[in-house]
This record gives C-alpha cells, structure tokens and sequence, in this order.
C-alpha cells in the first residue's frame, strides 16, 4: 500500500488483476491520424477504434466482467475509468483537429467514440455475447448507431 492512501493498494492489485494496466488510450489517436486523407471525422474515429479493438484480445474479453464488478464496487475505480474516458475524449479530439477537423466537430466524434467503445465493449464481454463477434465489429456497428441516433436528433 501506499502511505496516506489506504486502500488504493488493494485497488491497484484489483487493476492490475482486471487487466485495466496496458491499455493505452493513444491507440485511438494513431488510428485516427492514419486514417484516409479524405476520410470524414466520423471514419476517421472508426479508423480508431478498429485500431484500438484490434490490440485487445481474448484475454481482455475473459477479464472484462471481473474488471467490470471490480469498477462497480470501487469509487476510486470509478474515478479512473471516467478520467480515462476524459483522456481518450481529449486524445481523439487533439487528432481529430490535428487533420483539420473544425473544433466543435471534433468534440462530438471524439464523444461519439467513446460512447461507441463503451457500447461496444459492453457487448462483447456480454454473458449472452456472440462468442464470433469482434471487438471491431461491434465497436464499428455502435458508432453506426450513434451516428443514426445523432442525426435523429433534429
């Protein structure tokens, strides 16, 4: 444990054992920069998250319930996991508006993103998932439902 801080060493052994170490945030931003010249925002942030999804494997997708009940029962995991999703929001849009996407444009793919890998990876660590269906896939199928969703919005 570390001094002053109680129980986050226990918290950082549930991380680590919940396989939430190693993702790196900035795979999306890579994606992102090498997508197409002409591709659109919204291709662009696919072009990430397929990077992204392409990096995680079974492994992650075993440990995905426990890493989830592990951030349920822990405000300070909560904490993280919603900084993470800060960082990632931040990180896409900085690459988004690196190719010239206008800034406001950016934000909103940028958050589409994120909201897709959450919907996405949700669904593949699902009890009732499709064992064939992959992280890609999925990541790819929210985000063309949240771009359905958006335009809805009038």
């Amino acid at each position: 444990m570390r001094a002053g801080r109680g129980l986050v060493g226990r918290e950082d052994r549930a991380e680590r054992s919940v396989g939430l170490r190693g993702y790196r945030t900035d795979r999306h931003a890579e994606g992102i920069a090498d997508a197409p010249k002409g591709a659109t925002p919204l291709q662009a942030v696919a072009s990430g998250l397929e990077r992204v999804s392409g990096a995680m494997g079974q492994v992650n997708r075993d440990f995905g319930p426990r890493m989830k009940a592990a951030i349920a029962a822990s405000a300070e995991l909560q904490e993280r996991d919603a900084l993470k999703s800060v960082g990632l929001a931040a990180a896409m849009t900085t690459a988004l508006v690196d190719r010239g996407v206008p800034d406001p444009t950016a934000h909103l793919a940028a958050e589409l993103g994120v909201l897709a890998f959450k919907r996405a990876f949700a669904r593949w660590i699902a009890e009732d998932r499709d064992e064939q269906a992959t992280l890609a896939a999925l990541a790819l199928e929210a985000l063309d439902e949240l771009r359905i969703a958006s335009a809805s919005l009038g």
